[in-house]
């Protein structure tokens, strides 16, 4: 116990004037609505993900249940509409050294967000369809899964650069 008390002043000195060297100055720099609004986004891009996921299930299946993959693909409109918000906040909130940074991550994400936006307006079309075409159904959310699953690890990439994750 006295030789922690005599270290204590070494350690006092050690913690005031080395320990903030060793944290990234992005850590301190990050508002929580920043942070806050970066898990909306992973909740944003995984939800979409998973719901057409559900949709080329659904066209998988022998017998389409165009009422089913029609609820999955609202639930992709709605969290597309998120994203989209939720990119333009981000921008707002990012200083700028932070857009600097992740300026490359952010045009791929609203790039993602565009495309998946077309592939959205094209389900939409062949579910109006009396009989749609399945293998145009499933071609669309394929794509849509796949350009989210790149959308996740771009977005990681994102918060890697922002000292979020």
């Amino acid at each position: 116990m006295k030789t922690i008390l005599s270290l204590s002043p070494i350690l006092i000195f050690f913690f005031l004037f080395s320990f903030p060297f060793f944290l990234s100055p992005s850590v301190f720099a990050q508002s929580s609505d920043l942070v806050g609004l970066q898990s909306k986004l992973t909740v944003d891009c995984k939800s979409i993900r998973g719901h057409a996921s559900r949709i080329v299930a659904e066209a998988a299946e022998s017998a389409f249940n165009r009422d089913v993959a029609a609820a999955h693909l609202g639930q992709v409109a709605r969290y597309h509409v998120a994203m989209e918000s939720d990119l333009r906040s981000t921008n707002d909130l990012l200083d700028k050294e932070q857009r600097k940074r992740v300026d490359a991550e952010m045009a791929i994400l609203l790039e993602t967000c565009k495309h998946i936006g077309v592939e959205i307006r094209g389900l939409q079309k062949e579910f109006d369809k009396v009989r749609p075409d399945i293998a145009a159904v499933r071609r669309a959310a394929n794509t849509i899964r796949n350009d989210m699953t790149q959308g996740v690890e771009v977005h990681d990439r994102l918060k890697k650069k922002l000292g979020i994750i």
